[in-house]
């Protein structure tokens, strides 16, 4: 049997960040693309990200530090965005990075 290929669906994935980062990326993301974003951490983020399909990630800048390559394969093998942000990111930032993560969707 061929191997199924999964697509990316309306989904972003925040990767821990406080909860102001959060409201922003929930916000960001309806309006870049009316996605759902589901928040996890790192210790679940590869099983989030295989279920989910998300096609963006975003992760605060100060946890990507700690394991960046590890997140830039994730990203890689899941065909998604990688958006690595600091956790004061304005939101029009946030939406026009998602904008153009989304542009993929179609």
């Amino acid at each position: 049997m061929p191997t199924r290929v999964a697509g990316l669906s309306n989904v972003v994935v925040l990767v821990g960040g406080p909860e102001p980062l959060a409201t922003r990326t929930r916000a960001a993301a309806a309006s870049a693309s009316a996605a759902h974003v589901h928040a996890t951490g790192v210790a679940s983020l590869a099983t989030v990200c295989a279920e989910m399909r998300p096609y963006a990630i975003i992760i605060p800048n100060d946890l990507y530090e700690f394991g960046g390559p590890e997140f830039d394969a994730l990203a890689r093998d899941l065909n998604a965005g990688l958006v690595v942000v600091p956790t004061g990111v304005q939101q029009a930032v946030l939406v026009a990075l998602l904008s153009e993560e989304a542009a993929r969707l179609g």
